[in-house]
């Protein structure tokens, strides 16, 4: 099983001013990563380095990952967004890369909202055949696992699948261990995450963090996608300095389970991050950036390390 990395796990560093694709391309190889998925939203194409338009840049990045010897992804937008995917499909081909992860959105109604994101993908899935690149459609705060299978289903394109993200469904009042279940046999690529739930001045939030430290069952979650899923690489996402509130897109259709007992409470974001948690990076100096930036390279080398242990144990009878 190959390791790789979605780039949005030096969010830190892009955001303390430090992040160098190229740097980073060369400190995955040296601990063993084999590939990287290229999130490119945003300003100067994100964690691409420089805008999608320079050609250039483009060639210089798939010279170095192929020289690497590493797998390629592009961590695209929403799918509905129908001529930005199309470029984004472009990017991807002429980056070398194999895979295009997109995410689905929510728009009013989640039958309309499946609808959408159903008659953008028939749109542009033949060209994903020209192109050679897969799409992944990622199960991200808006949509439940079993509601992405379900759209994934309608379709049955060989091109076409899952990005599995182990801990988005908590987002969504779901269960991650359950959302693997569901996902795993189509799953195309992974954002491998831990997180854990808190409650922040009276809001129950989900809380990047190390991977093995939160609330993912994430043995659980590797031996399902090691018995049920066709992966041949698998991704980790270090999300160390993002949380997001449950249910974020304010869904009417979708209920808690519970009320949360027990979890931990804190009065203020301040007082979490006193605990060693972080709900975002507002208000941090360039120094605390630069710090925590060095600090979540040392998460990461944890991370690869757990990961590879985690795919060392005996499978888990079914």
């Amino acid at each position: 099983m190959r390791l790789g990395l979605d780039s949005y796990s030096f969010q830190i560093a892009l955001t303390a001013g430090t992040y160098d694709l190229f740097r980073a391309l060369d400190w995955m190889a040296g601990l063993g990563f084999s590939g990287l998925q290229i999130n490119i939203n945003g300003p100067q194409g994100r964690f691409l380095g420089a805008d999608p338009s320079d050609t250039g840049h483009l060639r210089r990045v798939r010279t170095r990952l192929a020289s690497l010897g590493f797998f390629a992804e592009v961590g695209g937008g929403y799918i509905t967004e129908v001529a930005l995917v199309a470029q984004q499909l472009q990017l991807a081909a002429d980056l070398g890369a194999d895979t295009l992860r997109t995410v689905v959105g929510f728009d009013d109604t989640i039958t309309r909202t499946i609808e959408q994101a159903r008659s953008a993908l028939e749109t542009v899935l033949p060209l994903a055949h020209r192109l050679d690149v897969r799409i992944a459609v990622e199960n991200h705060e808006d949509v439940t696992a079993a509601e992405l299978r379900q759209l994934l289903d309608a379709i049955d394109d060989p091109f076409l699948g899952a990005c599995l993200d182990t801990g988005n469904d908590l987002v969504v009042y779901g269960e991650p261990l359950a959302a693997a279940r569901v996902l795993a046999p189509r799953a195309l690529t992974t954002h491998l995450k831990d997180h854990t739930l808190v409650r922040v001045a009276g809001t129950v939030q989900s809380v990047g963090v190390p991977l093995g430290t939160g609330d993912i069952d994430l043995p659980a979650i590797i031996d399902v996608i090691r018995r049920e899923s066709p992966l041949d690489r698998l991704l980790i996402q270090d999300t160390t300095g993002y949380s997001a509130p449950l249910n974020p897109f304010r869904r009417a259709d979708l209920r808690p389970p519970h009320g949360y007992p027990g979890i931990a409470a804190y009065a203020t974001p301040e007082a979490l991050r006193a605990a060693g948690l972080l709900l975002n990076l507002n208000g941090l100096s360039a120094e605390e950036l630069q710090a925590l930036a060095a600090r979540q390279e040392q998460n990461l080398e944890q991370d690869i390390a757990h990961l590879r242990h985690l795919l060392t144990l005996p499978a888990i009878a079914s």
